[in-house]
C-alpha cells in the first residue's frame, strides 16, 4: 500500500491545498495557439490563452524529454466551473503563461474525449498521493508521463508559487533525481491498485449486503445518499427498486422514492427548462452545480420512467416527460446525436454562474399575469429575500412543501421563453457514443412505461447516428464533432451503447440493433476482456499504451463499464441461448467480488447485474398476429425489468435459436413465457400474460 507520506519531502513541500477563487480578468485579443485545431469545445475555449498549450501527442513529450523540462498536464472538461475559473486567473494570464512556457511543457486534456488518460492520473492523485480529486486536475509529470505532484484546482497566488518551487526542485540535479524516483514509485503503486481482489463466485449475499449498506447511506430526511455535496446516484437507486421488486421489500421502495421525490421537487431540477443539474451543493436538493450532464438525465430519465411503473404517481411520469422535452428541445444536433453538457457558467465569466436560471419576484410578475404569478410565487420559493445566499433576492426554483397544486404549465412555458432571451450557458455540442447510449436507454424505457412515442423516435435517430458516424470498420470511436468522429471508444463506449441497441431492439423489433449488438460486442470481448483473469479492462488491448491498464468497476456518476457489460451478456444468453455469455458475464463479476466486498455502496451497476442474473429472469417471445401490439404493451408496462422480449421473426431465428418454434394461435398473437429456455404454454391473453 502506497499513501502520500512516502513521497519525498520536495514533492510534499509543493503539495498545496486548492483554495477560493477570485475575480476574472478580462481576456484580450491574442493569436491563436496549438488548441485551435482541436474539435473539442473544451479545447478551444483554451484556445487564445497565452499559454503555449500542447494537446496530448507525441510532439509534447518529445519536446519535454528534448529539452528536459517537466510536463505540466490540465485536464478538464467545458461545462466545468472550476476550470473556467483556473483559466481566467491563471491560464489567461501574461504571468504565469510566461513562467509556464520557459519551464514546463503544457498540455490541455479534455477529459469527456480522454476518459482513459483522465482516470489513470485522477486515481494516482487520489489513491496514491492520497488528495481529494475534481476538476481542473493539475498534474506534473516527468518527461515520460510519470506523475510527481498533483492537485486540482489552484487561485493564481498559490499556482506561481508551487510552478516555481517545481522548477526549482527539478533544476536540482539531487532533487530531481529523488522527483523521478517517486514516479517511478507512484506508478509502481498505480498499476498494484488497478488489480482487483477477485473472488471464485460471487456470493448472492452480497446482494442483501448491498441493499442494506444504500440504506445505511440514504439520508431519510431530504433524500439521497450522503451530506454535501449531493449527486443523484442512479445505480443506488435502481438497486433500491429492484430489491423492492424482487423482495416486496416496502423499505428498499421508500429509499428510492424519497431520493426520486425529493429531487424532483429540488432546485437541481430545473423546473423552467427541463433536465437536472449534476449535483446539489446543499443536503436538501435547494443549490446544484448548474452544469447539466447527458449522461446524469439519461439515467434519472430511465428511472422516472420505471418508478411510475411501480407506484403509478404522476410526479415521476411529469418528471421523465420533463427530462425529455429539455433534451429534445435542446441537446439534440439536427442529425439526432445528442450533445454532452450546458456549461455551469453563464457569459461573462464564473463569477455569473447561476444567472441564467434564477429569479426574484418583481421579474416574475413583470412576465405574467397577476393570478398566474402568484401561483408561480407560491409555488416554486420566491421569495423577496431570496433563497440562495450567493444572491441576495433572487431564488432558485424548488417546489414548496405543502405547496397549492396549482396548474403552472403554462406560466412555465412563458418564463421559459423569456429565460431564453438571457445571456446562455454554453451547450457542449460534441456527441459521446457512450453518453449517447444512456440517454437511448432512457428514453426507450420513457416508451415502454410512459407510451411517449416522440422519445422512441429520439432514440432510433440518436442509436441510427452512432450507427452510422461513430462505428467504423467494426470499431466504436468515443466522439464525434464539426463533421469527424475521433478517439477510440473504451468500455463504458462499447457497455452503454451495447445495452442501448439492445433497447431499442425490444423497442422496436428492428432485427439489426440485436444483430449489430450481438457483433458490438464480439469486438468488445476481442479489446477489453481479461481472458486470465476475467472482467473487462478500461482500454482496448491494442489502445495507446498509458502508464497503467486497469480494470475497475466502481461506478462514480455513471455505472460502471464491467457492471453493465455483465448484464448485457446476461441479456444476450437469454435472447440467444448461448451460454458462452453467461460464463463471461459470470467470470466478470468474479472478478470484482473481493474489491465490491468491502465497499457495497459504489458498486451498485454490479450488483444490479447480479439481480438481472437471478434464475427468476424471463425469456418471452411473441408469435406475430391478432392482439401483437396488446400482448406487447403488457410486457413493457410491467414494472419488472429481468426479462428480454422478442418478436418472433424469420430474421429472428437466425440470430435468437430458442425463438424458432414459437407460433401464433389461431392466428392471434401468441406469447412464451420462459424461464431457462423451459417455456409455459403460450397464452393470447394480456392480462393473463401479466
Amino acid at each position: 500500500m502506497y499513501d502520500a507520506p512516502q513521497v519525498s519531502r520536495i514533492a510534499l513541500v509543493i503539495l498545496l491545498a486548492f483554495l477560493e477563487g477570485k475575480e476574472a480578468p478580462v481576456k484580450k485579443n491574442r493569436p491563436l495557439n496549438r488548441l485551435a485545431n482541436e474539435k473539442s469545445p473544451y479545447l478551444k475555449q483554451h484556445e487564445t490563452n497565452p499559454v503555449d498549450w500542447y494537446p496530448w501527442g507525441k510532439e509534447a513529450f518529445a519536446k519535454a524529454k528534448k529539452e528536459n523540462k517537466p510536463i505540466f498536464l490540465s485536464i478538464g472538461y467545458s461545462s466545468c466551473h472550476w476550470c473556467h475559473v483556473m483559466e481566467h486567473e491563471s491560464f489567461d494570464d501574461e504571468e504565469v503563461a510566461a513562467y509556464l512556457n520557459k519551464h514546463f511543457v503544457s498540455i490541455k486534456l479534455d477529459r469527456e474525449e480522454r476518459p482513459d488518460i483522465d482516470a489513470v492520473y485522477m486515481k494516482a492523485l487520489t489513491e496514491v498521493l492520497g488528495r481529494q480529486g475534481g476538476w481542473p486536475l493539475s498534474i506534473w509529470m516527468t518527461p515520460e508521463g510519470k506523475p510527481f505532484v498533483g492537485g486540482t484546482y489552484y487561485p493564481k497566488t498559490q499556482f506561481l508559487d508551487l510552478l516555481e518551487r517545481i522548477h526549482m526542485a527539478w533544476a536540482d540535479d539531487e532533487v530531481r533525481a529523488k522527483v523521478l524516483a517517486d514516479g517511478d514509485n507512484i506508478v509502481k503503486h498505480l498499476q498494484e491498485r488497478y488489480t482487483p481482489e477477485a473472488a471464485e463466485e460471487f456470493s448472492p449475499q452480497l446482494l442483501e449486503l448491498a441493499r442494506h449498506a444504500a440504506e445505511r447511506h440514504s439520508d431519510r430526511v431530504h433524500g439521497g445518499f450522503g451530506e454535501e455535496p449531493k449527486f443523484p446516484n442512479p445505480s443506488a437507486v435502481e438497486l433500491m427498486l429492484r430489491y423492492h421488486l424482487r423482495h416486496d421489500d416496502k423499505e428498499a421502495l421508500v429509499v428510492a422514492e424519497l431520493a426520486l421525490t425529493k429531487m424532483a421537487l429540488g432546485g437541481i431540477h430545473d423546473h423552467v427548462g427541463g433536465g437536472f443539474h449534476r449535483y446539489s451543493v446543499t443536503r436538501d436538493w435547494l443549490v446544484p452545480h448548474f452544469e447539466k450532464m447527458l449522461y446524469d438525465n439519461g439515467q434519472l430519465l430511465e428511472l422516472y420512467a420505471w418508478a411510475y411503473a411501480i407506484t403509478g404517481k404522476s410526479i415521476y411520469r411529469e418528471t421523465a416527460l420533463d427530462i425529455g422535452r429539455w433534451v429534445q428541445r435542446e441537446m439534440t444536433g439536427p442529425e439526432g446525436g445528442f450533445y454532452s453538457a450546458q456549461d455551469a457558467d453563464d457569459p461573462g465569466g464564473p463569477e455569473h454562474e447561476g444567472g441564467f436560471y434564477i429569479w426574484s419576484p418583481d421579474e416574475v410578475k413583470a412576465l405574467l399575469p397577476k393570478e398566474q404569478a402568484e401561483a408561480v410565487l407560491a409555488r416554486f420559493d420566491i421569495t423577496e429575500k431570496g433563497n440562495w445566499d450567493h444572491r441576495p433576492g433572487k431564488s432558485i426554483l424548488q417546489v414548496r412543501p405543502q405547496a397549492p397544486d396549482a396548474d403552472v404549465g403554462a406560466a412555465l412555458d412563458t418564463m421559459y421563453a423569456a429565460r431564453e432571451k438571457r445571456p446562455k450557458p454554453m451547450t457542449d455540442t460534441k456527441v459521446l457514443a457512450g453518453w449517447n447510449g444512456l440517454m437511448i436507454t432512457g428514453f426507450c424505457a420513457s416508451w415502454q412505461m410512459l407510451g411517449e412515442k416522440s422519445h422512441l423516435e429520439s432514440a432510433v435517430r440518436a442509436g441510427e447516428f452512432v450507427r452510422e458516424h461513430m462505428w467504423k470498420d467494426g470499431r466504436l470511436k468515443r466522439r464525434w464533432a464539426e463533421g469527424e468522429a475521433a478517439h477510440d471508444a473504451v468500455l463504458d463506449d462499447y457497455a452503454w451503447t451495447v445495452r442501448a441497441w439492445l433497447d431499442l431492439y425490444e423497442s422496436t423489433f428492428d432485427e439489426s440493433w440485436l444483430r449489430d449488438a450481438i457483433a458490438l460486442q464480439a469486438k468488445a470481448d476481442e479489446l477489453f476482456f481479461d481472458g486470465a483473469a476475467g472482467g473487462y479492462f478500461y482500454t482496448a488491448k491494442d489502445g495507446e499504451a498509458l502508464i497503467a491498464r486497469g480494470k475497475d468497476a466502481f461506478d462514480h456518476a455513471r455505472p460502471s463499464g464491467n457492471g453493465v457489460m455483465a448484464q448485457n451478456l446476461m441479456r444476450l444468453m437469454h435472447l440467444t441461448g448461448n451460454l458462452a455469455y453467461r460464463e463471461r458475464a459470470q467470470r466478470t463479476v468474479a472478478a470484482f467480488g473481493g474489491t465490491a466486498g468491502r465497499a457495497l455502496f459504489y458498486y451498485g451497476a454490479l450488483f444490479n447485474a447480479v439481480d438481472y442474473a437471478a434464475d427468476d429472469t424471463r425469456e418471452i417471445f411473441v408469435a406475430d398476429g391478432e392482439g401483437f401490439d396488446a400482448l406487447v404493451t403488457a410486457v413493457w408496462r410491467s414494472p419488472r425489468r429481468n426479462r428480454v422480449i422478442a418478436k418472433v421473426t424469420p430474421a429472428l431465428t437466425k440470430l435468437a435459436p430458442p425463438a424458432e418454434g414459437k407460433v401464433a394461435v389461431d392466428g392471434k398473437a401468441a406469447a412464451y413465457v420462459c424461464r431457462n429456455f423451459t417455456c409455459k404454454a403460450p397464452t393470447t391473453d394480456p392480462a393473463q400474460l401479466r
